[in-house]
């Protein structure tokens, strides 16, 4: 091991979890780990590394649907339930 580097274990369950995040992005999961690393504040926006392009336009996604939601006074159960059971199909 050269001077500086760190190896970790992590339990079952965290490296799955790791895992499933890793393929999602398209990236391996060192590449993955390591981008989440580098950037430990949380970044929030399209010009931080260590996101994909898929991940931040869902962010900000997500963060339109819940200003919507607070402009409007919510979304109603019924469709609140249709988009969640379609979630992820890209042909609606």
């Amino acid at each position: 091991m050269a001077d500086g580097e760190l190896t970790l274990t992590i339990n079952g369950e965290l490296a799955d979890r790791l895992r499933a995040r890793a393929e999602a992005s398209g990236q391996s999961v060192e590449e993955y780990a390591l981008n989440r690393l580098q950037d430990s504040d949380g970044p929030t926006t399209s010009d931080n590394p260590g996101f994909s392009e898929a991940e931040v336009a869902y962010a900000d996604e997500i963060d339109r649907i819940c200003d919507e939601a607070e402009r409007t006074g919510g979304v109603p159960w019924e469709q609140f339930r249709a988009r969640l059971l379609n979630l992820g199909d890209r042909s609606r």
